[in-house]
């Protein structure tokens, strides 16, 4: 594990090119992984909604807590109990699962999740679609 302290720029982030940036339309990721933490640029086009991605999950939700800045835009965090946040920019926010979310008018965050955690609910969303997809 790595003890000095890193830092990046916006720039030098590695692209994501995973099933959920190919299953989810409008959303484009930069990313650096730091030990169990991935430090994650999202960029939302107009309309970007996880609903579809995140069907195949219990309550069709995101089982990952997440921490963010939103740089612009908006977008709305819906949770379980049907309650909707809108972040907007300038925000910062701390996101408890489960939740979904969508931006109308399309948004840019930074957004802090334990990588771990990502990497297997993905995993999860992957196979079930292949499953659903098999027939």
């Amino acid at each position: 594990r790595r003890s000095e302290p890193v830092r990046s720029q916006l720039t030098d982030m590695e692209p994501v090119d995973d099933f959920v940036t190919q299953n989810t339309p409008g959303l484009k990721i930069w990313q650096e992984v730091w030990g169990d933490m991935q430090c994650a640029y999202h960029h939302f086009e107009p309309g970007t909604d996880f609903t579809a991605l995140l069907a195949p999950m219990p309550d069709g939700l995101c089982g990952v807590p997440h921490h963010a800045y939103v740089i612009s835009g908006s977008m709305d965090v819906i949770y379980k109990d049907g309650t909707v946040e809108t972040c907007k920019a300038g925000d910062v926010c701390f996101w408890p699962a489960p939740h979904n979310f969508k931006s109308a008018e399309g948004a840019e965050i930074i957004q802090f999740s334990g990588s771990g955690a990502l990497a297997a609910q993905a995993a999860i969303i992957e196979g079930m679609m292949a499953k659903q997809a098999q027939g």
